[in-house]
């Protein structure tokens, strides 16, 4: 069988090919090459989530966003979901020490689904953000942040001498994060999962700082989860009727898990 003539130059560009995208791969990323969020409002201009830098990758990841080859595109790396910017309440604002300080939560790379996959807590104290990385089990399909824009899915109350981050996160990222003081940015804080020995002892603290009005405003009126939390370790919510329905049930199994 006679071999077409044409196979030698494809083979050739096959190889040019292969070794321009390695030599692509491995370039390091320029630091002007750090890309962030934008805000899901384009009416604000100093959201949190502009403060959040990753470096760029070329082609760390394939994972192709539509129905292939007809629409879509590959998912960037870094890409991000951003919660809203949430107001703290005052006791940990008097905590902080700024009366205006803000919080918000940052899904990286959600779609992968791996090591570069994280949640961000983004705290902003006076003109400094302080950004945490919230560690949770990998390769679980973790996710904050579902709908554009939403409210931070997760609030900050008194702990000790510090702070306690109660988290509603979709996956095996439920429960509670601790903050030290005074605040330190780039610092991964550990889980304390519902059902622990520590997670238990952040409940107990609570019940001494949620009737404090501010507080419990901030439960009371915040997502359905965040009702029942309060309700179940605190007392009853003013005004909230329950109605027995079975999406009220599966919030409450929600804080019963052991």
């Amino acid at each position: 069988m006679r071999h077409s003539r044409f196979v030698p130059g494809i083979a050739t560009f096959i190889r040019f090919l292969g070794f321009f995208l390695l030599l692509v791969s491995t370039c390091p990323a320029k630091a002007g090459d750090g890309v962030g969020p934008s805000c899901n409002d384009p009416r604000v201009k100093d959201c949190l989530c502009r403060s959040v830098r990753r470096k760029r990758h070329h082609f760390r990841h394939w994972v192709w966003s539509g129905i292939f080859p007809v629409e879509g595109g590959f998912i960037p790396d870094p890409h991000y979901i951003c919660s809203e910017d949430g107001i703290l309440p005052g006791p940990v604002n008097e905590l902080v020490a700024d009366q205006e300080s803000r919080y918000a939560i940052v899904d990286v790379n959600p779609f992968f689904n791996d090591r570069s996959s994280e949640v961000l807590l983004l705290l902003k104290r006076h003109d400094e953000v302080f950004e945490y990385s919230l560690n949770f089990p990998k390769h679980k399909d973790v996710r904050a942040i579902w709908v554009e824009p939403e409210p931070p899915p997760a609030l900050l109350f008194p702990y000790k001498t510090g702070l306690a981050l109660l988290v509603n996160f979709s996956g095996p990222a439920k429960g509670a994060y601790v903050l030290r003081l005074p605040l330190k940015t780039k610092t991964h804080l550990e889980l304390s999962g519902i059902g622990t020995p520590e997670f238990a002892e952040i409940v107990e603290a609570f019940r001494s700082v949620a009737q404090d009005r501010r507080t419990k405003d901030e439960f009371c009126k915040g997502t359905y989860s965040f009702v029942v939390f309060y309700e179940k370790y605190s007392g009853p919510c003013d005004g909230h009727v329950h109605d027995s329905t079975e999406t009220e049930k599966k919030f409450a199994e929600f804080w019963l898990e052991k």
